[in-house]
């Protein structure tokens, strides 16, 4: 029976970073992953994630995710209320113990805002290119025996294997975007959707149209309220489906300026739908932002008898 909540764990690791999720809570530093057009400050930035996870005994797995975007704009454009064009390249991986699951992800990016209204409102469109690989290995004792006989290998027979076991297969991604958003002093917001896997690549050797990527739908928002005091409060969700799968997450955060100083300290609470809730800590020192939150489980998984806990970190820097 443990065998078989490890099969199911696995299977559930390897659909999410197939499809591209990420599964990090912190939404608001990581809606570029799901929209390239949501680059919406002229800022460089860096972004770094991680997220380790283990389940009661069985096994655990370590998601990371790196990335820096890059606006294409002068100094003075900076002050400007102008359009401008953003690059971005990100990486991203999930890698179990044992050498069970390792995948593996890497992302370049364009997006391009034009100013549309006042109060610094733009119209951003963006589109990206992902490489996907992929390797599921679960040992010896897994091995599935429909291409061997009694006297060896049997040429040309295909595999039974829905588990791809030893296998590694990777792919390519087209995705795209659209945003509206508003960087105003003291009200900033941002709106968007996005079509992933557009191309609808093949996730096998056997190239049949059971073995394609279902197209993936998101939409995100977000809204941040901050004071002269540079206090701020906001809210943010991303909704995702793909098929019949959907993942949604949502966020709230608060930070308390601390006065005479460019630091601040926060808490906020993310929610994984039907999956987890995820108190936080944040602590900035501008231009730094540390946040450290605890996944608190609430799935159905609770009711198999098996506890599943996990830690996030997430470090973003502007420069």
């Amino acid at each position: 029976m443990k065998f078989v909540y490890i099969l199911l764990s696995l299977l559930t690791l390897a659909t999410a970073a197939r499809s591209q999720e990420i599964n990090f809570s912190r939404i608001q530093d990581m809606a570029v992953w799901y929209n390239q057009s949501l680059k919406t400050d002229k800022n460089n930035s860096a972004k770094f994630n991680m997220r380790s996870v283990r389940f009661d005994g069985m096994m655990a797995y370590k998601s990371m995710s790196a990335m820096v975007d890059v606006p294409l704009v002068s100094s003075e454009m900076k002050e400007n209320h102008e359009g401008f064009i953003s690059l971005s390249a990100g990486a991203a991986s999930d890698k179990s113990n044992e050498g069970i699951l390792n995948n593996t992800m890497a992302l370049l990016g364009l997006s391009y805002a034009i100013p549309v209204a006042g109060n610094s409102t733009y119209i951003g469109f963006g589109v990206q290119g992902t490489y996907y690989q992929s390797r599921l290995n679960l040992g010896s004792g897994a091995n599935f025996g429909d291409q061997f006989d009694q006297y060896g290998p049997i040429e040309g027979a295909p595999s039974a294997d829905q588990f791809a076991s030893g296998w590694s297969y990777n792919h390519l991604n087209v995705n795209a975007g659209i945003s509206a958003f508003s960087n105003a002093e003291n009200n900033q917001w941002y709106i968007g959707a996005s079509i992933m896997h557009i191309n609808k690549s093949f996730t096998d050797e056997i190239k049949s149209e059971d073995n394609r990527l279902h197209r993936l739908i998101s939409f995100q928002g977000g809204y941040k309220f901050t004071t002269p005091q540079n206090d701020y409060c906001g809210i943010y969700a991303t909704m995702n489906w793909q098929g019949k799968a959907y993942k949604h997450f949502f966020n709230i955060s608060y930070s308390k300026a601390i006065p005479g100083t460019t630091a601040g300290v926060g808490l906020g609470l993310g929610y994984r739908y039907n999956d987890a809730l995820v108190p936080n800590v944040e602590l900035r020192y501008n231009p730094v932002v540390l946040s450290l939150g605890y996944d608190v489980n609430v799935s159905d998984m609770n009711t198999s008898g098996f506890k599943r806990n996990g830690l996030e970190l997430a470090l973003k820097l502007d420069f």
